[in-house]
C-alpha cells in the first residue's frame, strides 16, 4: 500500500512524494504517471525494487534489493541542450548527500553512476518527452543506490546528526529527502551555468587511468584508457592504444567495468 503525503525539501521547494516499501521500478511506475499528467515534483520513492538492480543489472525471480529508489517527475521550462547536463548535475547531487551519510571513499563514474569503495552501487539518469523541438512535456529524473550496513548504517551520529537528527525515518527516506533537497536546490537553474557544478563532479571523477572497451565509429570493439572528462560539454576523453583522442558522448559506446582499482592516495 502506497502513502502519500507532502514534504518541504528545503529551499522553497514542496514535492508530493508517494512512497512505497517495495516496487518493481520506481521509473515505470513514474513514466505512466507522467503520462496520466501528475504534477511537477511528483515523486515516487520506494526502499526496494524486484526488477532492476541499482546498478542496473536485471534481479532474478524473486530476488528483492534493499536501498534508496526515486524516481521525480519534473515539469520544467529548459532546453534540450540545457537538459545534456542534467545526468552530471544529477549526480553530484547524489553523491554529495550520500557522502553524509558514510564514511567510505565514494566516487563519480561516467556519466552518473555512483561508486562506493570502487564498488558500483547506484546511479542517477535522466529522461525526457519533448512537447516539440524546443519543450519538455515531462523529465523523469531517477536515484537509485543499493544501501548496505557496513557502508551506509543505520545511525552515524557524527556524521548526520545535524541533519534529520529529530526524524523517526528509514534511513532510506532519510537519504531520499536528502538527494531530493540537493538536486532541488541546483536544478534547474545551474543548467544555465554548468561549470558550477562540473569543477565537484571532475573533482569526484575516479575512472582516470582505467582501461576500457569502447564501440568506435565503424562499429568496432577498441580498447583505451580513460584521460578525463571534458567539463564544457561532458564527453569521456579516451586515448586508444594508438595514442589517438577519442571523445565519445553516448554512454552506451563505452563498457564501464562495475568494480574498479582504487588508487592509493
Amino acid at each position: 500500500m502506497a502513502h502519500r503525503f507532502i514534504l518541504n525539501v528545503g529551499d522553497g521547494n514542496i514535492v508530493k512524494v508517494e512512497c512505497h516499501e517495495t516496487l518493481a521500478s520506481t521509473l515505470d511506475l513514474a513514466r505512466i504517471y507522467a503520462r496520466l499528467g501528475y504534477p511537477d515534483k511528483y515523486i515516487v520513492f520506494s526502499e526496494s525494487q524486484t526488477k532492476v538492480s541499482a546498478t542496473g543489472e536485471p534481479l532474478k525471480p524473486g530476488e528483492r534489493e534493499s536501498g534508496v529508489y526515486i524516481s521525480c517527475i519534473l515539469r520544467p521550462s529548459i532546453f534540450p541542450a540545457q537538459a545534456g547536463f542534467l545526468g552530471a548535475m544529477s549526480a553530484v547531487a547524489m553523491i554529495s548527500a550520500l557522502e553524509e551519510h558514510t564514511t567510505k571513499e565514494l566516487g563519480l563514474g561516467w556519466v552518473s553512476d555512483i561508486y562506493c569503495e570502487g564498488r558500483k552501487i547506484g546511479s542517477a539518469s535522466a529522461e525526457g518527452k519533448l512537447d516539440d523541438f524546443s519543450s519538455y512535456e515531462y523529465v523523469i529524473v531517477s536515484f537509485a543506490a543499493k544501501l548496505t550496513n557496513a557502508d551506509f548504517p543505520p545511525r552515524l551520529t557524527d556524521l548526520v546528526k545535524k541533519v534529520f537528527e529529530s526524524e523517526n525515518a528509514p534511513i532510506a527516506m532519510i537519504i531520499a529527502k536528502n538527494i531530493l533537497s540537493k538536486f532541488l536546490a541546483m536544478f534547474p537553474k545551474n543548467l544555465k551555468s554548468p561549470e558550477k557544478f562540473m569543477e565537484t563532479y571532475r573533482q569526484k571523477f575516479i575512472l582516470t587511468g582505467q582501461r576500457v572497451t569502447y564501440i568506435s565509429n565503424g562499429g568496432k570493439r577498441k580498447s583505451g584508457k580513460i584521460l578525463s572528462v571534458d567539463s564544457s560539454n561532458g564527453t569521456l576523453i579516451i586515448e586508444n592504444n594508438s595514442g589517438e583522442l577519442k571523445r565519445i558522448s553516448n554512454q552506451k559506446s563505452v563498457i564501464i567495468p562495475k568494480k574498479i582499482k582504487i588508487k592509493q592516495k
